[in-house]
């Protein structure tokens, strides 16, 4: 038995306990069963010598017998004929006075009985343990009183029965109860060796720590993972969703046990969940998250019985992936627009090219106006200086917008944004009619452009080594996003590429200007008066408007002319 509850399997331990539980309850009952019959043989023996007596005192001719000159005579034989028939140990009748009329013993009749007979001489019958007449043993006496027709007592009935005889009649039933207790003993070991053997074979022969610690460690991991997981059965139930499951999916504790195509989740993922198949990191959207799904079919005995799923929560993952991608994007953006803004020194080319690479990547509308002075090469005289717009560029032809060539006004956010020279910063405004600084020029030009759906403007001033050139302004419409702070900083890079390349073009169109200048100089201003030739010019200049060349007639003396053509070295 200490082998049995010392075992580790969980099995091992039931079986033992099962084993003494049965052989403590078996054995209890057959004690009870026992004491139940030793202490039933008293009633027994008590309800027999009753009913004995009973009998013999309203026998016929008992009452007459008592009341005659010799009741021996009468009673003797009758109540040794009643006893030998009834088995009991004696019978004794008396008188009222308690005067033997009969007994076992003959030569005991005549004398006076020498136990008590009350309450029986006052007419109510009872039983006592008295000592034995015809054996040494003790014996249980019923004493039941004889009346007369006016219901006197004249006598009483004595009839007992020793205590060994009813024991041996309680002897006879022990080896039943003891045999009976022994089979259900049996039968009792017999179910617990059964019941441990099929728990052995359920929990694997694992002892309760090992049971425990698996448990734990079980509700830990999937407590504790920050990844869904889901068991189903062969018939698409939902045996096992852990927390972060029911939160990722939107389900309720109740799902246990239910067909996973009826616990509500959207059609593609249940469809999934119910074939079973394996599947590797494929994306679905379940509500506002988007949930990568792993599942593998599972074996038991090399049988499929069902399958266990995975889920991982890639919303923030993929924002980031986007942002990212988004970041990355901006930085081939802005490199372009490196590329194609600086490859050029004209202004007007320069701004066209700003408006164009920025529709449609990052607006769906673009503008760049310039201050007039600025397109001729000079420095504005103030801020408040006319613009006039010099590139455009849209995902569309026929947007409320000026047309390069016109000549435009400030924004007054732009204005305000910069304070002074080089101090530029970036306004994104959302919804323009609902922002309070926003004054059009131009109201009913302003309605054409909510009606057509632009909704965000982003306007970034122009400036450029202390000098202001103008403003650069995006436009959004439809369904695109209005601008947030990362469009903003992008918008002020841009700009500030662009600005550089403006200005480098203004400072060449200076430049040209003073060389177009200096070289329109040495030109000679007239033919001068000669008789040798006769003079006639003609002056191209070059594609780029840079004009190295220059000629001259010379009237020498005589009749002689000098013709010179030179070239201004260094271009």
């Amino acid at each position: 038995m200490r082998s049995a509850l010392s075992s580790r399997s969980v099995g091992g331990q039931v079986f033992a306990l099962m084993l003494i539980i049965v052989t403590l309850l078996v054995l209890a009952a057959g004690a009870t069963l026992s004491l139940q019959a030793r202490g039933s043989r008293d009633g027994q023996a008590r309800g027999r010598a009753l009913t004995v007596a009973r009998t013999v005192a309203v026998a016929p001719g008992v009452r007459e017998a008592l009341e005659s000159r010799d009741p021996a005579r009468t009673l003797q034989p009758y109540a040794e004929k009643m006893r030998h028939r009834t088995g009991v140990d004696y019978i004794v009748v008396t008188t009222a006075q308690g005067i033997r009329c009969s007994h076992p013993n003959p030569k005991l009749i005549g004398k006076r009985f020498d136990r008590g007979l009350y309450p029986a001489t006052a007419g109510r019958a009872f039983t006592d343990t008295t000592p034995g007449v015809t054996r040494p043993a003790a014996s249980i006496r019923a004493a039941v009183p004889v009346t007369d027709a006016r219901g006197r007592v004249i006598g009483v009935v004595n009839a007992g029965v020793s205590i060994p005889s009813v024991a041996r009649t309680v002897g006879r039933q022990l080896p039943v109860i003891y045999g009976s207790t022994a089979l259900a003993l049996l039968l009792g070991a017999g179910g617990a060796a059964l019941v441990a053997w099929r728990l052995r074979r359920q929990t694997h022969r694992l002892g309760p720590a090992e049971i425990t610690r698996m448990y734990e460690h079980h509700d830990a991991v999937l407590r504790s993972v920050r990844e869904g997981v889901l068991i189903l059965d062969d018939e698409e139930r939902l045996l096992l969703a852990n927390d972060e499951a029911l939160l990722l999916l939107g389900l309720t504790h109740d799902a246990d046990g239910r067909q996973i195509t009826d616990v509500g989740l959207p059609p593609d993922i249940a469809r999934l969940l119910a074939s079973g198949r394996t599947a590797t990191d494929e994306v679905y959207e379940v509500g506002n998250r988007l949930l990568a799904v792993n599942q593998r079919p599972a074996e038991r005995g090399g049988q499929p019985w069902g399958s266990v799923a995975t889920l991982r929560d890639t919303t923030e993952l993929r924002a980031l992936t986007d942002k990212a991608d988004r970041a990355y994007a901006r930085l081939q953006l802005l490199y372009e627009a490196g590329v194609r803004v600086s490859s050029s020194l004209d202004m007007e080319g320069t701004a066209q090219e700003l408006a164009r690479v920025a529709v449609p990547r990052f607006a769906d509308f673009a503008t760049v106006d310039l201050h007039e002075a600025v397109l001729r090469g000079e420095e504005p005289g103030d801020r408040d200086s006319p613009l006039r717009r010099a590139g455009f560029s849209g995902v569309r032809d026929d947007p409320p917008l000026r047309r390069v060539g016109e000549r435009v006004s400030a924004h007054p956010l732009t204005e305000r944004a910069g304070g002074g020279i080089g101090r530029a910063r970036v306004f994104a405004v959302s919804e323009l009619p609902s922002y309070s600084d926003w004054v059009p020029q131009d109201p009913e030009r302003l309605g054409w452009v909510m009606q057509y759906g632009i909704h965000s403007l982003l306007t970034v001033p122009l400036s450029g080594r202390g000098v202001r050139l103008g403003q650069v302004a995006f436009w959004r419409s439809g369904n695109t996003p209005p601008f947030d702070e990362e469009d903003r900083s992008f918008a002020e890079e841009l700009a500030g590429q662009a600005s550089v390349a403006i200005d480098n073009a203004r400072r060449y169109a200076r430049e040209h200007a003073t060389t177009l200048a200096l070289q329109e100089s040495l030109l000679p201003r007239g033919r001068p008066e000669q008789q040798a030739v006769v003079a006639a010019q003609r002056y191209l200049p070059a594609p780029a408007g840079v004009r190295g060349d220059w000629f001259d007639v010379i009237p020498l003396s005589g009749a002689r002319v000098a013709l010179v053509v030179g070239d201004v070295v260094g271009h």
